[in-house]
């Protein structure tokens, strides 16, 4: 395999990207893992030969780390550099950042270093001394190259240049003389570090989240986010305040942007899940351009993991996830903690060719929109799902996570067949029905084992899952007048028409209900009591708290109604057991977490497993 003999010179003394070398063939002489941040992503250097000079500054972009883990990219291979470019880094030095490559020849095949190549220095000075060579490596006169109009695009691939006569799709191009950010060169996103100042990128935006205001001892400001992607890979990039203002509007999911000048630091990566190791801050320098060129950038870039890996990744870390939707709950309602108001809420169980299964849920809008998919069994794609271990492993999608129903993709079809074709009928094994940290369980109990298994007896309390049927409420005491304060649940203290909370030192002019339901559940191996609290009461009842209490007061008939109604109701109960001790008596004490009125399908599939488990 012949090498681009003199190609390395060429690139590093080039003025414009239209002399690049088209697709040149190299030697890899050596792979260096670079030292990087606990959360960052690997990066590694390589060194170049083409035979005549190697080349020590040249590093790999974060898509092609594959690539050295499959042991394709080592020393000695031969590669062929598809797409790369060459940027000053610090103002002293040029570095090649190799964007994509094909592996000619393996290690292996070639065994040894082509040629007696010798360092190429990578300094500006010395490049600066340097004359251009052609690709055959003769020296070529600089009065012999021919005039034509300067490009400063280094990520442009001349099709003329291309020289197996294969059509290159169109790349980012500057045809508005007019656009002030055709004063800049353009940058694929995988070569941009915090030392480059002076930069402009072509990229499509992904998604967009909305804006959101924060409020700390240093003032109040507003910020929105959204996600970047072009042929090299992604970033996310923020924008706060008056950039908000100028921008928010203007940026739309699915369109291509030129975005000239920001700053770069690490990426959080508790927060994103793009593989870039940093992200992007928008100033008042910053400007954005519409492109209006049709050009063929990615739609989207994920990173998907295997739902059977899911149990490897840490608890609140973020990650991508692909499954078909086996079966689904129906929507529920739940008042949060934090802001006291209700929300929608509705779990997935999602499957993959791993034959495992996990729950996801999603909330809000999303959770309503999904009831038009919920029996078609859709494939969904899920970009920054945060990974729970309540229940063994869970996922929730968040307001910043990319939910996509049916997309167009590879691994989407792949699945779909997959699932159509007998996957359907597969053993699953649900990473949400085994024991987790955090106190969780998602494994069934009868409510014999709870006795014969004693559970709730140790240090800590148990958590386990019950399929059982509502046989008798308390309907004394049900529930009671607390503090209405959001962050306060404490019983107030009626005085006239005022209500006094001990807990707040405060007197309201009113109070909210508050469930604590005392209910009987059975099964098939015998009953236990349970105290249901407000969200599990209410999702059992099927009614709200504050409904109930008017009831009581104004409407006996329909209050005592109430509670028959939700008799003799079936619940996949999610319950916590603990030991307590009252006057000197120790009771097995069961709280219902949650409650969900019982979908015969998923019951039905959870119970043939159980059976396939047992016949195993």
């Amino acid at each position: 395999m012949e090498l681009s003999t003199g190609v390395i010179q060429q690139i590093v003394t080039c003025q414009d990207s239209d002399s690049f070398p088209n697709e040149p063939i190299v030697q890899i002489l050596g792979v260096k893992k670079l030292t990087t941040g606990a959360n960052a992503q690997e990066r590694y250097r390589v060194v170049l030969s083409d035979g005549v000079h190697y080349y020590t500054s040249a590093m790999l972009a974060t898509q092609l780390n594959d690539m050295v883990g499959d042991d394709l990219v080592n020393s000695k291979a031969i590669i062929q550099m598809t797409q790369y470019t060459c940027n000053v880094i610090q103002n002293t030095r040029k570095i090649i950042m190799i964007l994509d490559c094909k592996v000619l020849q393996t290690s292996t095949a070639v065994g040894e270093r082509v040629g007696d190549p010798e360092q190429l220095s990578d300094l500006l000075e010395n490049h600066a001394k340097l004359t251009p060579v052609n690709t055959n490596g003769t020296h070529k006169p600089k009065n012999d190259v021919p005039s034509k109009p300067q490009n400063n695009n280094p990520y442009q691939q001349k099709q003329n240049n291309n020289t197996n006569g294969n059509a290159t799709k169109p790349q980012p191009n500057y045809s508005n003389n007019n656009s002030n950010a055709s004063k800049m060169n353009v940058f694929p996103i995988a070569s941009l570090t915090p030392y480059q100042n002076r930069w402009t990128i072509c990229a499509r935006v992904t998604s967009k989240s909305a804006i959101r205001h924060w409020s700390n001892a240093k003032g109040e400001g507003k910020l929105f986010s959204f996600d970047l992607v072009d042929d090299s890979g992604e970033i996310k990039a923020t924008g706060f305040n008056d950039i908000v203002d100028k921008y928010f509007d203007m940026l739309e999911a699915g369109k291509i942007y030129y975005i000239t000048k920001g700053s770069l630091k690490p990426a959080n990566k508790q927060y994103s899940t793009l593989r870039n190791d940093y992200e992007m801050s928008l100033n008042n320098d910053t400007l954005i351009e519409l492109c209006q060129e049709t050009l063929d950038l990615p739609q989207l870039q994920f990173n998907f993991k295997k739902i059977k890996d899911l149990e490897q990744i840490n608890k609140d870390a973020l990650t991508d996830i692909i499954g078909v939707v086996k079966s689904t709950t129906d929507v529920t309602q739940i008042t949060t903690r934090s802001t006291n108001k209700q929300v929608s809420k509705r779990d997935l169980t999602l499957v993959d060719k791993s034959g495992a299964s996990v729950n996801a849920t999603l909330w809000g809008t999303e959770a309503e929109k999904f009831e038009e998919y919920a029996a078609r069994n859709p494939v969904v794609a899920i970009k920054g799902a945060k990974v729970s271990d309540f229940g063994g492993r869970s996922l929730s999608i968040l307001n910043s996570s990319i939910f996509h129903v049916n997309p167009d993709i590879k691994e989407a079809h792949e699945l779909r067949g997959w699932f159509d074709n007998g996957g359907a009928n597969d053993a699953i094994t649900s990473l949400s029905g085994q024991p987790g940290g955090g106190g969780g369980s998602g494994v069934f109990k009868t409510i014999n084992q709870i006795k014969d298994e004693n559970m709730g007896m140790g240090e800590k309390a148990d958590y386990f899952n019950v399929s059982g049927t509502a046989v008798f409420f308390r309907k004394e005491n049900a529930l009671y007048k607390a503090c209405p304060s959001a962050d306060c649940n404490k019983k107030v203290i009626e005085d006239n028409d005022e209500f006094r909370c001990e807990k707040c030192q405060r007197t309201y002019p009113n109070f909210k209900y508050r469930l604590i339901l005392s209910c009987n559940i059975a099964d098939h191996t015998g009953s236990q009591w349970v105290t249901a609290f407000q969200e599990s009461g209410e999702a059992m009842l099927s009614v709200t708290a504050k409904e109930l209490g008017e009831a009581r007061e104004s409407d006996e008939v329909r209050y005592d109604k109430i509670f028959l109604d939700a008799s003799f109701k079936s619940h996949n109960l999610k319950l916590r057991a603990k030991m307590e001790t009252y006057q000197d008596e120790a009771k097995l004490k069961c709280s219902a977490v949650s409650a969900i009125p019982i979908d015969y399908r998923q019951e039905s599939n959870r119970l043939l497993e159980e059976i396939k488990k047992l016949q195993a």
